[in-house]
């Protein structure tokens, strides 16, 4: 989010009232089922080092670890997370070579095109929509969390139908494919698909598959690879969670923490979510209604989709 983005969204959050969670409501003609889940209670707290949080997500090898990274501007840098304490600890911190965060707005751990567990990391924001390209970079992801500067492959991409403003980027465990999603200001975004497999030292097109809420600030795929998950965020879009299955049929919205920029959002685990907010330090665990959680039932950890290719 830019500068000025950021200062239009810290007036409007203090003249904000907080209010009641409650499950946001669905138009008539949706298929979905709003249904209120259990209370989100917190998680941990944030570690020094992530002051504009604008990203997370949760690791394939690393239980309670989760991946995040500041806003524009800032290092270019991925940052490991261990949350399974109430108080956050930072693991690692890896420096991605060749790399510079214009608008890092997103990330993601998913397979790459053989399987293997990955961290990609979205250079997708585009406040003006002037940006002539946009640009994901990917690096596999280690064994072991320790400091590190890492090589990454880039990847660059262009919008089949004119430029956007992005700050989601998911990978789909089960197809391997990169997917964006819009944000826009008062009507619904795009989840945008990008071609099966990237390539590397060009330009790649990306194209218009499904359709979003409005002022989505990040996404995420459940480690079931039966849905995934769309969250807005204050202070020009509700604090809501939208959870949808592969085909883009809205399954569930879930109401969030009230956070004056949300701006986060991953799996804890295929039935609960971790949201954060780029202006506090609390981590959130928020439980997921049971239709909102397809093919969840045996899953034990989101590394049981990446497997090489046989």
């Amino acid at each position: 989010m830019s500068r000025l983005s950021k200062l239009s969204a810290t007036l409007v959050a203090t003249t904000a009232l907080a209010v009641p969670l409650t499950v946001g409501p669905l138009s008539a003609a949706s298929s979905a089922t709003a249904t209120r889940p259990a209370a989100p209670e917190p998680r941990c707290t944030l570690p020094a080092g992530l002051t504009e949080l604008s990203g997370m997500a949760s690791s394939t090898r690393h239980p309670g670890v989760f991946y995040a990274h500041n806003d524009s501007g800032n290092a270019n840098q991925v940052l490991a997370i261990d949350c399974s304490g109430p108080t956050g600890r930072l693991k690692a911190t890896f420096t991605l070579s060749g790399t510079t965060n214009t608008d890092w707005e997103g990330i993601a751990v998913g397979p790459d095109q053989n399987g293997l567990p990955s961290v990609h990391v979205g250079d997708i924001g585009d406040n003006l929509s002037s940006r002539t390209e946009i640009s994901v970079h990917r690096f596999a992801e280690p064994d072991q969390l320790a400091d590190a500067t890492v090589s990454p492959t880039t990847f660059r991409f262009t919008y089949s139908d004119g430029k956007h403003d992005a700050e989601s980027l998911l990978v789909d465990p089960t197809t391997r494919q990169l997917q964006v999603a819009s944000k826009t200001i008062g009507a619904p975004g795009k989840v945008y698909k990008a071609p099966l497999p990237p390539q590397p030292g060009q330009v790649n097109t990306l194209t218009p598959a499904a359709e979003g809420p409005a002022w989505t600030t990040d996404g995420a795929y459940s480690p079931s690879g039966r849905s995934y998950v769309l969250r807005s965020g204050g202070p020009l879009g509700p604090n809501t969670a939208y959870v949808y299955n592969p085909s883009g049929t809205k399954l569930a919205e879930v109401a969030l923490p009230n956070q004056a920029q949300g701006e986060a959002v991953t799996y804890a685990d295929c039935t609960a979510l971790l949201v954060g907010s780029e202006n506090d330090n609390q981590i959130w665990r928020v439980p997921l209604p049971a239709d909102a959680t397809p093919g969840c039932q045996g899953v034990i950890h989101r590394s049981a989709h990446l497997r090489p290719v046989r």
